[in-house]
């Protein structure tokens, strides 16, 4: 047998590795030295989970609300100001292609439609049959 191995065999690792690198015992807080048993059961466990999901989905909840007002916020502070009355005729921007359509060559604007209210940055117009709420930046006067 190589030498390595005899000396191995016949020695034993006494204490933690930090003692065997510095040759005497680590100070450490008595709350570290032992490990701690859990006094956990499975009711305990799912009661404990059951709050700490609670309190994340409710986090979360909030945050998605401030992120929609601060969307909203942001989205208002680019509106152009139109001066619309009940009653005005308006062109509606039609962000949609429809399928076999080029929206290079489609008509962007289609309308024209009257003004039914007009709360904020948001105008109620007559789309048919239909009363729609639309941003004002989707509206354009129609002369």
């Amino acid at each position: 047998m190589p030498p390595m191995c005899i000396i191995s065999q016949l020695t034993e690792p006494q204490g933690t590795p930090f003692e065997l690198l510095f040759g005497y015992k680590a100070q450490v807080s008595s709350s570290l030295q032992e490990r701690p048993m859990p006094h956990y059961n499975y009711d305990d466990y799912v009661g404990e989970l059951k709050g700490r999901m609670q309190t994340a989905h409710a986090v979360a909840r909030d945050r998605l609300v401030e992120g929609k007002l601060r969307s909203k916020r942001d989205y208002d502070k680019k509106t152009v100001q139109l001066t619309l009355k009940i009653g005005d005729k308006v062109l509606l921007f039609d962000e949609s292609v429809r399928r076999g359509r080029s929206k290079k060559l489609g008509a962007k604007w289609i309308g024209p439609y009257t003004v039914l209210a007009v709360e904020g940055v948001n105008a109620t117009i007559k789309r048919g049959r239909d009363a729609v709420k639309v941003h004002v930046n989707r509206l354009k006067p129609f002369y």
